[in-house]
Parts: structure tokens; sequence; C-alpha cells
């Protein structure tokens, strides 16, 4: 043991057994009081912060990332396929067939049925009197070419109609329910996916929401104003697959997440530190008695 450790225990020894270092323990609790009253007042004042507005920052409508790429088709994509001109051909028995694990169902067109398709992990969907198409890397009008093709022995002047209803956003952040989002419809706007998300909370978010986008390697990013989200120019902004839509927290929040973590790491430690100085008050008492 170093000669430092030998000092630490005997002044120690000297505090807790023989009482020849005296101190006040009146003042010792005020002084563990004191740090607890201020870790308090940093706190409220980090939650009051949360209630005020940040500046306004510049909202740029039409400044949105576009689009650029057309997005084709991978292996697990669901499709709703329709034909518009013969469907008794196809569905002789008025939808009630199933082939494979795709059933028919109510297309977007009213009164019109669909047809569900997995795309495999062969790239491959089954197709009604016609089987197995590859249709993976294409996009959704090359996929219906493709149908129309292969049923043109069947159909005169088929016509198809195909939309991929699995598309995925991430939403992160300020919201009530984080995640991923599969969209059912092929349009989906800013709006909607907030709404899908359960809105913004308020209470945590700062005055922006992000859009990031990535096509081909390359990040575009771009904020808008959250108080702006009523305007339609901002709230019918398209999102697209694999799009991201970030609430971020105001740091008032976070500071107030931080001195949450913080206090709880220091309240039990100056409860111990009572508690030690009230049987070292005990123990002085009884020893001058």
């Amino acid at each position: 043991m170093t000669s430092a450790a030998i000092w630490v225990w005997r002044a120690i020894y000297l505090i807790l057994f023989r009482g020849y270092i005296s101190f006040s323990i009146f003042a010792m609790r005020l002084t563990l009081l004191f740090i607890l009253l201020c870790f308090q007042v940093v706190a409220q004042k980090s939650a009051a912060d949360t209630l005020k507005t940040g500046g306004i920052i510049s909202t740029n409508y039409f400044g949105i990332p576009k689009d650029t790429s057309v997005y084709r088709i991978k292996v697990g994509d669901k499709l709703r396929i329709q034909s518009l001109n013969a469907l008794e051909i196809i569905y002789p028995q008025g939808g009630n067939i199933s082939v494979g694990n795709s059933p028919m169902t109510g297309g977007q067109a009213s009164g019109t049925p669909a047809y569900l398709a997995t795309v495999d992990l062969k790239g491959q969907i089954i197709l009604p009197q016609v089987g197995r198409i590859s249709v993976t890397g294409l996009t959704k009008s090359e996929v219906a070419t493709e149908i129309e093709r292969q049923y043109q022995q069947l159909i005169n002047n088929p016509v198809f109609d195909v939309e991929i209803t699995n598309r995925r956003i991430q939403v992160l952040g300020a919201v009530a329910k984080q995640g991923v989002i599969t969209m059912d419809m092929e349009k989906v706007t800013l709006g909607e996916v907030i709404a899908m998300s359960g809105g913004i909370d308020f209470t945590t978010a700062d005055n922006s929401i992000k859009l990031i986008r990535t096509r081909s390697g390359i990040q575009q990013e771009i904020s808008y104003d959250v108080r702006n989200l009523s305007d339609p120019a901002v709230a019918n902004i398209p999102i697209f697959d694999g799009d991201y839509v970030f609430v971020p927290p105001s740091k008032s929040s976070l500071r107030v997440i931080k001195n949450q973590k913080f206090s709880s790491i220091v309240q039990p430690i100056a409860l111990t530190l009572n508690a030690i100085a009230i049987l070292l008050g005990l123990y002085i008492t009884i020893s001058r008695n």
C-alpha cells in the first residue's frame, strides 16, 4: 500500500473513531441541500426553455430534391395488378380464385378488382393462366408491358396497370411513433407521413422538419418550418420510397433529458452522503458525551 493510501486511511480512522477532526454536521447538510437545489433550478430552467419558440427558418417550397431515379422492383415487393379491359378472361370465376399466395382484392379504381402478387426470392411473380415471369429490376411500366405481352394470345389488345404497394419510409425524431412506415399506396405526401407517424410531439420538437433523400449514392437534405405544415405547399410535398423524414428534437428538450439522467445519478449519492453525515453526527455526539 502506498504512503498516500496509508494517509487516507489514517484520516478516515481519525474522523470515524477518534473524533480528532471536528466539523459541523449542520453545515455539511446545508451544503448538500444547496447542491440539490442547484440541480433543481437547472432542470426547471431547461424545462421552461422547451416552451420558447425558436427563430423562424426560411422555408424553401420548391427546393425539394427531385426524385430523379425511377423505382425498380426488387425481391419482396408487393404488386397490385389490374386488367382494365378483359378481367373475365384472366379471372373466369369472378374473382374467387387464388394463385399461390396472391388472392384477388379490391383495387384502387372504384369497382375494379386487382390481383396481388409478391416478388419471390427468384425475382418472379405468378400470373393466372400464364405462370411465372421475372420482374426484378424492372419499372412498374415495364412490368405492365411485360404482362400485356404475356397475355397477347389470350386477350385482344390487353391493357394492364401495375402498382407497388409496399414502399417504405423512415420517420425519426420528435414524433409519436418512430419507425418504418410501409406505404400501401403509390403516392404519399409529407403531411400524410407525419399523420401516419402519430403526429409531431410539439413539447420536444424543434421548429424544423428535415427531408433526407439519397439517389445514386448522393444524399440531399432540405428543411421545412414545422409551423408551415398547414400550408398545402409543404403538406403536399411528395415522399418517395427510401426517404427519411426527421423531426429534430429541440436542444432544450435534450438538455432536460440530460439533466434528468444526471439527477438520477447524483440524488442517490447525495442521499448516501446525507445518511453518512447523520451517522457521523450521532457518533460525535455520543463520543463527546
